[in-house]
């Protein structure tokens, strides 16, 4: 696992308590961890809740996947791994995982209930020695069942375990709205502050006390917790790890008690840290959106002190290269577009950035961005030295220094692609789109909205990637900022300034390596048939004549298909957007279900694994057959995708899950501005970092699920 890898980006998003920080007793039970974890293990379950603390939900999900080969029998690993998949929005997988466990989670009191009521259901039935017989069998058995569930250690009757399995619960109802859940996350979330006797364990069950309407129960619990908070030592404001989650544990506590001028000087401290601890902040939104979810009165005032993290998807102009006959963005403008971006981000309140980083706006952008302590993910186009040779050396100077310092600090780095240029503008194209793909799903995941900033120069050429390009791509115009170059050109009295001529540095010309013809933008799809090589030869004309009406079940979805071709079983089409081949994806799932072998001429039902990807990609005409196709690296990246997914469903790599989710938002955009509503159509799930088939390397990977 390296942290190079974007994983996949959508950072930082903590939802919910994972360890105590403030107020702990001393729980009596902590040392059963030393027992119940060896030292090895141990290291795995306080990395998962670093992660987790930290808001690092994709890169805890890949750890726990590290530690489950290890350690696959873990009840608090496993439980990290689920409250992992719950947080990245992946539903269905978490109750796979907890589904596999359920009998593990019950504690010692749940084991005596369930017996109890097993004996009174069997006293009912009896009413004869055969009947008796038959329930006294079925009483031994379970009672068999909890004596080997004991003599395993009583795994769920420890504070870790209780903690996770409420906070587990808490975030199944919250998108299931299941009530069994949430009384399930309040046991628990009871049970282990009774064990612990922490601040923390406390205020979970008093919250969710409240969510269940108990307020009797909230208000005194809260009361008790109010004293305890009110004795800690209150940290110092430059602590914002500590300060953060202090003040917001204290207005939550304001929040359940109705006390609201303590709430209102609470939040204040809080909103007043710089920069402010966004894994708290966020955690805090979620629960207060929880209790708001299940009736629970939040003022509204609360909203407007303690606003969503602010995200900011930046776009600017490259400084001039001295081979062009232009003055944009001269050297000497290079101070006042700094404190231009600075004063613009400090009226956004910028927390969290996305952009590209090449030399000039960019990265004057996220330095300013790093020395206001926020989150910057960089995304670049194609391979790192290339980009460096093609979007930064050219400007001398100490800008290769600083682009490479910039990638060390950043919280994440992406590449498009990691080949490289060829000269392909599709590529920054396609890097914009996955930056604004991304930024949006962090911002959907943390109910934010991204804004726009952009250093534009309205004479500047508006190629593809240019800033032009993504103010076209970009539909929501309140939500866009501009920083007019030419404005700064006359203010520093630089409009009729001469333009430089070339210092003999060496420096090439980005258009002298242009390779033919370009790349261009496609989404891609491959497809199998599960078992068709174990298909016998006298069922293989049974399969191509069901095969033969998958045709007239497409006929709708394969309009916009650019390409299909297929080869034994396989099945590879291309497209230009993400929608049109996610929608044929499926129609192509439901067609071949459909195909049924009434008269047994097949031995199984057929199925299909499919998987997605979008890429820069050579289109042309096959010189032996006149045909047209589709190459390069990317389609073998797209057909090692496929064989590691599961049949009768959909994966997708991270770039076309970007593209989908900023076409979804234009017809979103599109829809609002002419009075209409759009739904979304697909969910992305996150799955993981995975290896992909015949040692292709690993990429993120997304399940994608239909949503009507």
């Amino acid at each position: 696992m390296t942290l190079q890898v974007l994983l996949p980006v959508l950072q930082p998003i903590h939802w919910g308590f994972s360890k105590p920080q403030f107020g702990h007793q001393g729980c009596q039970r902590q040392p059963l961890l030393g027992i119940l974890l060896d030292m090895s293990e141990n290291k795995w379950y306080e990395r998962l809740l670093a992660h987790l603390d930290d808001g690092q939900f994709f890169l805890a999900y890949d750890t726990y996947r590290e530690a489950a080969a290890e350690y696959p029998a873990s009840l608090q690993l496993n439980l990290l791994g689920a409250l992992s998949l719950l947080r990245g929005g992946a539903d269905q997988e978490a109750r796979k995982l907890m589904a596999a466990r359920c009998n593990r989670l019950l504690s010692s009191s749940q084991r005596e209930r369930r017996f109890a009521q097993a004996f009174r259901d069997a006293v009912e039935r009896y009413q004869n020695e055969a009947e008796f017989s038959t329930a006294v069998s079925e009483l031994l058995a379970l009672l068999d069942v909890e004596a080997t569930q004991c003599h395993r250690g009583g795994e769920a009757d420890t504070p870790e375990v209780l903690r996770l399995l409420s906070q587990v619960h808490v975030e199944l109802w919250s998108r299931l709205g299941d009530p069994g859940d949430l009384l399930q996350a309040e046991t628990s979330a009871g049970a282990a502050f009774r064990l612990s006797n922490s601040l923390e364990d406390g205020l979970m069950a008093a919250e969710l006390a409240a969510m269940r309407g108990h307020m009797d129960t909230a208000c005194s619990l809260a009361g008790l917790l109010q004293e305890r908070w009110a004795a800690l030592p209150v940290p110092e404001a430059a602590e914002t790890a500590r300060a953060g989650p202090y003040w917001h544990q204290g207005a939550e506590l304001a929040l359940l008690l109705g006390d609201d001028k303590a709430l209102s000087y609470r939040m204040a401290r809080a909103a007043s840290l710089q920069p402010r601890h966004l894994p708290s902040v966020i955690a805090s939104l979620h629960r207060i959106r929880l209790l708001e979810t299940s009736g629970f009165s939040v003022p509204n005032a609360l909203h407007d002190q303690l606003p969503a993290p602010r995200i900011v998807v930046f776009a600017g102009q490259m400084l001039d290269a001295p081979w062009e006959n232009c003055r944009s963005f001269p050297p000497a403008l290079e101070e006042a577009v700094a404190r231009k971006i600075a004063a613009e981000l400090e009226e956004l309140g910028a927390e969290v950035g996305f952009s590209c980083a090449s030399a000039g706006a960019e990265l004057l952008f996220v330095e300013a961005m790093l020395d206001r302590g926020a989150e910057v993910h960089l995304f670049l186009p194609f391979d790192r030295e290339d980009f460096v040779r093609h979007r930064v050396a050219y400007a001398a100077g100490n800008w290769e220094r600083r682009f490479r310092n910039a990638c060390k600090l950043a919280t994440s780095v992406t590449y498009a692609t990691e080949e490289s240029f060829l000269g392909h503008s599709a590529l920054l194209r396609f890097n914009n789109h996955l930056i604004q793909g991304m930024a949006r799903a962090q911002a959907n995941l943390q109910q934010a909205q991204p804004s726009l900033l952009v250093l534009w120069d309205y004479a500047a050429a508006s190629d593809a990637g240019s800033a032009a390009d993504f103010i076209d791509n970009w539909p929501e115009i309140e939500q866009l900022r501009i920083i007019d170059l030419d404005e700064l050109r006359e203010q520093a009295n630089l409009a009729d300034m001469q333009v430089p001529k070339n210092t003999g540095l060496g420096v090439q010309s980005q258009s002298s390596a242009v390779v033919l013809p370009q790349r261009t933008i496609s989404t891609m799809l491959f497809a199998d048939i599960v078992g068709y090589s174990r298909l016998s030869e006298a069922e293989l004309p049974a399969l191509w004549q069901r095969l033969a009406a998958v045709k007239p079940l497409l006929a709708e979805t394969s309009a916009r298909l650019r390409l299909i071709e297929s080869w034994g079983d396989a099945i590879y089409a291309v497209m230009d957007t993400s929608l049109a081949m996610a929608d044929y994806a499926f129609a192509l799932i439901d067609a071949i279900s459909q195909l049924h072998s009434a008269d047994g001429s097949l031995s199984k039902p057929l199925q299909v694994r499919i998987g997605l990807h979008a890429a820069p990609v050579f289109s042309g005409e096959h010189p032996l057959t006149g045909r047209p196709i589709v190459y390069g690296s990317h389609v073998s990246r797209a057909a090692r995708l496929e064989p590691v997914s599961l049949p009768d469903h959909v994966y997708a790599s991270q770039q076309f899950v970007a593209m989908l989710l900023a076409e979804e938002n234009a017809l979103r955009h599109e829809a609002q501005m002419t009075g209409g509503d759009y739904g979304a159509r697909y969910a992305c799930e996150y799955v993981g970092i995975l290896s992909l088939a015949k040692n292709y390397g690993r990429q993120p990977v997304y399940h994608l699920r239909r949503l009507t």
